[in-house]
């Protein structure tokens, strides 16, 4: 029961309910996927060319680009929840206005605001769970978001099998209406957690800030390593900003170690979306349909093709904190270049040709190997995708440099989205030569300039970087020697710290 006790911490069910947004996140993007197999759908829509189809994918991703543009200033001013509640409002606007639709116009305006959310919500979520969390389980805390996208993608691709068995011709709308729950949910409850201790000691509100680290860590027997821990964090937050002093957006290319910092923060985001998962993700249907399958079997591979990654990324969460972060990143990529070497091959040398016989065991074959990049990616990239951008930034960087990662990621998926049509439409085959290279890349850059940061409190994790001095426990007991509480901070042995 301790074990399960510990596993099931206050941090980690908070994470676990802000892996809403990460579920709104994985729902959004996959909803689409059997709407675009639906005849229904497309009919209503005057059947849209590869561009339009492209565009409706894609203005997702330009909405996120936007949410995650604006989130480093509302996370930084108002705080870590009302940052969430804010991207939330714009999600359940956005799923009305998709839901209603009466044209592309406003079916592309609906996704815009959906994304502006997505991209709001998970600038911020990450960077919450991150420092909520202890250092042993900081990996599983901000891992939890990837688990979350993986379930909202299996809802969403279910949702579209069960949408082509209702024979109504506004079938659709029903997987557009359900997306406003989530974020309805997460925008009203996140209002009634505690907010972000560090983010309260940013903003000098050091007697809320230990009130709201007690609230996430305090188990009725450990009051001295609350008491010990916070005035930790306190210390190194007064160092950071000492050194740093008051940062703005340009100075996150200051100096080499910044340029560190967002280098190994948005670099794991980009070799995520470089991966080709969304290109899977989003156009697998169209995949599908080279082979020759009809509908109703597309949306049947799709939902089965969404069941893996919940799996996977239930099974990480028990491993990513006990292995290093870059053997994770260089194993994952370079299985993910073997996988799409495969399918390259079975697509080049056994073709399903329109009137032609088919090779059903390559088909087989080859829709194995798309599943394996879903389970490869769920498993060992897509969790560090949320946990290493979070742990690599100084508190007083970490929202606005989070926010930069994220419109990388997005700026990334929205080229992709926008052209992998289009590119597939016109070299077939060909097109998956890309992610052989780029997987490939990515393995020698994670194997070559990629720090190690598992076991390291976030605090500890700027010794790596070098531009903050990390104060440790014995470097704090010295100085609160002889020393008073007349610079506000509150530590271990003296008379405001020992009231907690």
């Amino acid at each position: 029961m301790k074990t399960l006790g510990t596993w099931l911490s206050k941090p980690f069910l908070t994470a676990l309910f802000l892996g809403i947004g990460g579920f709104l996140y994985g729902y959004d993007s996959g909803i689409i996927t059997p709407s675009l197999a639906l005849s229904s759908f497309l009919q209503y829509f005057g059947n849209p060319n590869a561009a339009l189809r492209g565009a409706i994918v894609s203005v997702y991703q330009a909405g996120a680009w936007l949410g995650s543009a604006s989130v480093g200033f509302t996370s930084d001013r108002f705080g870590r929840r009302k940052a969430i509640a804010f991207g939330c409002a714009w999600g359940v606007l956005g799923g009305a206005l998709m839901t209603g639709a009466a044209h592309v116009v406003m079916l592309i305006m609906g996704r815009l605001l959906v994304g502006y959310a997505v991209g709001t919500i998970t600038g911020v979520a990450p960077v919450f769970g991150a420092e909520i969390a202890k250092t042993q389980e900081r990996a599983r805390i901000t891992a939890v978001n990837q688990m979350m996208v993986a379930w909202g993608f299996f809802i969403a691709l279910w949702t579209g099998v069960g949408e082509s068995k209702w024979q109504n011709p506004n079938q659709w709308r029903l997987g557009f209406a359900i997306q406003a729950v989530p974020a309805l949910v997460l925008g009203v409850g996140v209002l009634f957690i505690g907010e972000s201790p560090r983010w309260l000691c940013l903003k000098g509100r050091h007697r809320e800030a230990e009130e709201a680290f007690r609230n996430y860590h305090y188990d009725g027997s450990n009051d001295e390593w609350c008491r010990a821990e916070f005035a930790l964090i306190q210390v190194n937050i007064e160092e950071e900003m000492r050194a740093q002093g008051s940062l703005s957006w340009a100075d996150l290319l200051r100096t080499p170690p910044f340029r560190r910092r967002l280098f190994v923060g948005s670099f794991v985001w980009a070799a995520a979306m470089l991966s080709g998962i969304s290109f899977v993700q989003y156009f697998q249907g169209a995949i599908y349909a080279t082979l020759q399958y009809d509908q109703d079997k597309q949306l049947l591979i799709s939902g089965l093709y969404g069941s893996v990654a919940p799996v996977a990324c239930i099974l990480s969460l028990f491993f990513v904190d006990r292995i290093g972060r870059r053997k994770i990143l260089i194993a994952s990529s370079s299985l993910l270049s073997l996988c799409y070497l495969i399918i390259t091959i079975i697509a080049a040398v056994f073709p399903a040709k329109p009137g032609q016989p088919t090779n059903e065991a390559a088909q087989r074959g080859l829709i194995a190997c798309i599943f394996a990049v879903s389970a490869n990616y769920s498993a060992l990239l897509g969790p560090m995708t949320w946990i290493i951008p979070p742990e690599v930034f100084t508190t007083e960087l970490r929202a606005k440099a989070n926010a930069v990662v994220q419109v990388i990621h997005y700026s990334i998926s929205l080229v992709i989205t926008q052209c992998s049509p289009i590119a597939l439409a016109a070299v077939g085959w060909k097109y998956y030569i890309l992610f052989v290279l780029t997987n490939g890349l990515c393995a020698l850059v994670f194997a070559f300039a990629y720090p190690e940061t598992r076991g390291k409190s976030l605090e500890q994790i700027d010794e790596i970087f070098g531009d903050v001095k990390t104060v440790y426990a014995p470097d704090l007991r010295r100085r609160v020697v002889g020393k008073g509480d007349e610079d506000g901070i509150e530590r271990p042995g003296s008379k405001s710290g020992s009231s907690a």
